[in-house]
């Protein structure tokens, strides 16, 4: 199990957290490094999956009023299918509703979507190309009463 840590773009973890962004989608996923950091990771609020100090896996939170949108989901080749993703999701889901959110929307990558599936998201939508992999909107509704 890992620590997980709420992070502003201010914050000295940041740093690995792009590094870890880099290795999975430029490097891993072929994604061209110009497009992997954009201007909604200034205003996102980062999280951090750490384990022993080390940061293993990320995603960002990028608020618009009642909506959460999660991206950049990004998990440690040697720390995958350990449940750091769903840990991830999980944190991820309770500050959006914290924050006010009544829904998330993500841009699921098409290999991914039994994993936010099963985390309760519903694909939206034809699939359509981001950065040259095939995507599907997926939307989560969170409870309020």
């Amino acid at each position: 199990m890992s620590v997980i840590v709420e992070i502003l773009a201010s914050n000295p973890l940041t740093s690995a957290v792009y590094a870890l962004r880099n290795g999975v989608f430029v490097v891993e996923q072929g994604v061209p490094e110009d497009l992997e950091v954009d201007e909604d990771d200034r205003g996102a609020t980062h999280l951090a999956a750490l384990s022993d100090g080390e940061v293993i896996g990320t995603l960002r939170i990028v608020h618009h009023e009642r909506r959460a949108k999660i991206g950049r989901v990004a998990i440690l080749a040697s720390a995958r299918k350990q449940g750091v993703g769903r840990e991830l999701m999980e944190r991820a889901a309770a500050i959006a509703f914290r924050d006010g959110a009544d829904e998330i929307v993500l841009g699921a990558q098409l290999t991914a979507r039994g994993f936010y599936q099963r985390l309760g998201y519903v694909e939206e939508g034809a699939p359509f190309d981001d950065a040259g992999i095939l995507h599907v909107m997926m939307r989560k509704m969170l409870g309020r009463t």
